[in-house]
């Protein structure tokens, strides 16, 4: 795989912005699971178990 980019220019500043970018994700998903009131949590992890929206056809 290295050979394969190796052989691309640029390809090291592809390799860098995907980095990026992924890290860049991760501490934005990381910085709202931790600022999210947690009655929204609750709320959304008892969505599954919820009936009271289902209506049978």
């Amino acid at each position: 795989m290295s050979q394969l980019l190796g052989n691309v220019s640029g390809a090291d500043v592809y390799l860098i912005i995907s980095l990026v970018i992924f890290m860049l994700v991760f501490v934005m998903a990381t910085i709202y699971m931790l600022v999210i009131p947690k009655q929204t949590l609750k709320t959304i992890s008892e969505i599954p178990l919820n009936d009271e929206d289902y209506e049978e056809e």
